[in-house]
């Protein structure tokens, strides 16, 4: 199967319409070729799961969204084989060199964010883990200033956003490459299982499992009315962990006064209709010192927008599990082109990165995986395991 992309770009675009905007891809499969354009989409009152909203946070595109990749060709299932270790190294192979090559070409000036990045902060034998470790992504509590005295700070839980200790953690993409996967119930055996955004398991439990424990959210989801954070039974009876970037170095009062998307109005109606709701909000501090990680620990710049909730539940997770899977964050072998395992959008952008960091984002986590070659790029699991080192009281995070 040939996947060609191509992304048609309006030069003349303004900063706000170019996080927002869409692409029109061209798919061709099997020599029949087909146009794909994003349209508005008009979510009519849902109230069920299965009813969510298909509409989507925005996801640019790179330059050069490029794939030609027949990768029903590197399928295989046989992990002693010579043949599929062959297969497997090839297709690991393309994909690390896709990954490197958007890296190296993703890269603009952009100064949205206000970002000061200092390489001089840099531990060199620092290994991956341990530095994202020492990013501490966290969620704000009602002590921080100013939710220690303003009106938000009443909405925010007491507790934390995860109680488990030691715990076996699944973090489940969104990604078209989970169709088919059978993954469902290796994912439900995880004490923790993180999903994002509105993404479905009504229909889909024999890939992606039935239990959701939390979901990390954009701020988009927590404000546009098509997501219906407030009625849509996926965002009942969950923990919720919803993220807006603010300003690299923005102070909380600052974020408060110019958030991206004001997600506070939602966040207290949320929990004024929902008491007791375990729904927390990510410190944006947390997510730029995320981000100051991965550039950290790559060799070259990396786009200066924030990370993809993937990486920042990552974040939120390494504390509190043992080991992490990640499930086809790394593309497998399945990688069919879909952004998403419940719509029909087609873009590579969605694979390897436009707009988030992602590329660099992919090949940290790559750096940071033990499970094998076949378990990675066949089966789709990545296995972050939490023996390694991790800082100390002080805040040294350099290895024994």
């Amino acid at each position: 199967m040939l996947f060609i992309f191509r992304k048609v770009i309006n030069n003349n675009a303004n900063q706000t319409t170019n996080r927002n905007r869409r692409s029109v891809l061209f798919v061709k499969l099997n020599a029949s070729e087909r146009q794909l354009k994003a349209g508005a989409e008009k979510p009519s009152i849902r109230t069920k799961e299965e009813d969510a909203p298909r509409t989507r946070p925005y996801f640019s595109t790179s330059k050069k969204s490029y794939v030609a990749l027949d990768t029903a060709r590197f399928l295989c299932d046989d992990p002693e084989s010579p043949n599929c270790a062959n297969k497997t190294s090839i297709y690991k192979s393309k994909v690390v060199y896709e990954l490197r090559r958007v890296l190296k070409e993703s890269y603009e000036e952009n100064d949205f964010y206000r970002v000061q990045y200092r390489d001089e902060d840099r531990i060199a034998e620092e290994t991956e883990l341990c530095r994202l470790t020492r990013a501490d992504v966290r969620t704000v509590t009602w002590r921080d200033s100013p939710f220690d005295w303003n009106e938000i700070g009443r909405y925010i839980p007491p507790g934390p956003l995860f109680r488990e200790r030691n715990a076996t953690c699944a973090i489940v993409s969104s990604a078209g490459s989970l169709k088919g996967s059978s993954l469902g119930s290796f994912i439900d055996g995880h004490d923790i299982v993180m999903r994002f955004n509105h993404a479905p398991t009504v229909g889909y439990e024999h890939d992606v499992g039935s239990k959701t424990s939390v979901r990390v959210v954009n701020s988009q989801v927590v404000v546009k009315p098509e997501f219906e954070l407030l009625t849509a039974s996926l965002f009942r009876n969950v923990s919720i962990a919803a993220w807006d970037p603010g300003k690299f170095n923005q102070s909380l009062k600052e974020w408060i006064e110019t958030p991206d998307f004001n997600l506070f109005e939602n966040f207290k109606q949320y929990h004024q209709k929902y008491p007791g709701a375990n729904f927390h909000l990510v410190d944006p501090r947390s997510i730029w010192r995320a981000w100051s990680a991965l550039q950290d620990k790559t060799k070259v710049k990396i786009i200066r927008n924030p990370p993809t909730s993937g990486f920042i539940g990552l974040g939120l997770l390494l504390p509190v599990c043992r080991y992490v899977h990640m499930i086809e964050y790394i593309p497998s072998s399945r990688m069919n082109g879909l952004c998403h395992y419940y719509d029909d959008e087609i873009n590579s952008a969605c694979t390897f990165g436009s707009w988030h960091p992602l590329a660099a984002e992919k090949l940290y986590v790559l750096r940071m995986n033990t499970a094998t070659d076949f378990t990675t790029f066949q089966h789709g699991i990545v296995r972050i395991g939490l023996d390694g080192p991790t800082p100390s009281a002080d805040g040294d995070c350099r290895p024994p």
